[in-house]
């Protein structure tokens, strides 16, 4: 691309190893492939970037394209607003007064929602780029008084979720921003929950779950797009996820669970309660795709001799096979019920896994590293994996396909 065709939200360093990774692909070099031993199929591993160079250190979500948005490893500027599409890597357009950028949401559509920090003194603002990464962005907290604000959500309607504070300190005041429209909706909480709003999910018919610990209590509510409805009587420890049905999933402890930790999901003002496979509680995965849009929801469920994957599904939870496995951890879901994940070989060392049609299928490492995790699954299934090296401390994120 001759140099005066180069977009001006890109810098030199991304376009440089954007585009020799785009060489490298078409001369048809091969990525690296991960050394999975006795693995029933081809596994490529393709870098996100170079990783030797300029690439995504941490994905952070991903829309129904495959298209991925993350941060480089802190280097701070644009480097924290990393956008993976058709097999490219950019960088979303700052501001026009500079400063660092901070990426937390992409919908189907490419447009973007996170931060900006910069100014004189250094305040964080919360932004969208309504025409994808290429695009202008819109500072979307415009009222001086907030001095802290950072969008959390996007839903496929251009509406942004972000959060605002008179300083960088609880309590925060939700709002719903419309980028077509500019109009702006506050998200009032239930009375009593003087900690504010700090959204964990929304959906595309402008639902949100909110929930924040303050003071030893945990308060979570629901919010239809008009009122909010108060979930923390149930003794939640924390909401996970909200998936297209209106479905809440979340912890809790109940009274008669000895004092372990469930897992729930909730609507229209039922409770139910997941199971589990063995006495001692259950942990849900901690990434952003603990649950689907069928309500299928994965997890680890732990018994006396260590924890059990599992998959919640139809009213029923099962064991996901391991094939002799260790220390293994189901961690993102795609609406195929293909499950990415990670297992222990030696109780140290970390390898990706995959769960497809029922099958656990090994990943393995990329070559080159010591460590790897399947830590979200695309709807084509590909699995999104960090992958690190102990000797060298290099790591990088690579998009892995089991054809």
């Amino acid at each position: 691309m001759p140099r005066h065709q180069r977009p001006p939200h890109v810098s030199r360093r991304a376009l440089l190893a954007a585009t020799a990774f785009g060489a490298m692909t078409a001369a048809g070099a091969t990525p690296a492939t991960a050394a999975v031993r006795g693995a029933p199929r081809r596994v490529t591993s393709t870098p996100i970037g170079d990783p030797n160079g300029f690439h995504m250190w941490q994905p952070l979500d991903l829309n129904r394209h495959g298209h991925v948005i993350g941060a480089a490893d802190g280097t701070g500027g644009t480097a924290d607003a990393l956008v993976w599409a058709d097999r490219r890597l950019t960088t979303a357009r700052p501001p026009a007064s500079g400063g660092s950028i901070y990426l937390e949401a992409i919908n189907d559509n490419g447009q973007l929602a996170g931060s900006h920090r910069g100014g004189a003194e250094d305040l964080q603002t919360a932004a969208a780029w309504p025409g994808g990464a290429a695009s202008e962005p819109v500072l979307l907290e415009t009222d001086p008084r907030y001095r802290d604000s950072r969008a959390h959500c996007l839903n496929n309607r251009g509406q942004v979720v972000y959060r605002s504070s008179e300083r960088p300190a609880l309590p925060y005041r939700g709002f719903v921003y419309d980028l077509a429209s500019g109009a702006r909706t506050e998200i009032v909480p239930p009375a009593g929950q003087t900690s504010g709003v700090y959204p964990r999910g929304f959906n595309d018919s402008g639902q949100l779950i909110s929930s924040v610990y303050d003071s030893g209590t945990t308060y979570a509510f629901f919010w239809d797009g008009r009122t909010a409805t108060d979930l923390t009587p149930l003794g939640v420890s924390g909401l996970t996820g909200l998936n297209a049905r209106g479905q809440v999933l979340g912890t809790y402890r109940p009274a008669s669970g000895g004092g372990y930790k469930r897992a729930f999901l909730w609507q229209d003002g039922r409770l139910t309660d997941l199971g589990a496979l063995g006495p001692y509680g259950i942990d849900l995965s901690f990434t952003r795709r603990p649950m689907n849009d069928l309500g299928d929801v994965i997890g680890i469920s732990h018994t006396a001799d260590g924890h059990l994957p599992f998959l919640w599904s139809e009213g029923r939870m099962t064991e996901l096979p391991a094939n002799g496995k260790r220390d293994v951890w189901p961690l993102g879901i795609n609406n195929r019920r293909e499950i990415a994940g990670r297992y222990s070989t030696d109780g140290y060392a970390t390898r990706a896994c995959l769960w497809r049609h029922g099958k656990f299928v090994d990943l393995g490492t990329p070559r080159g590293y010591s460590d790897c995790e399947g830590l979200m699954v695309t709807e084509q299934g590909d699995v999104l994996a960090f992958a690190s090296d102990y000797d060298s401390r290099r790591s990088c994120t690579f998009l892995i396909t089991a054809a």
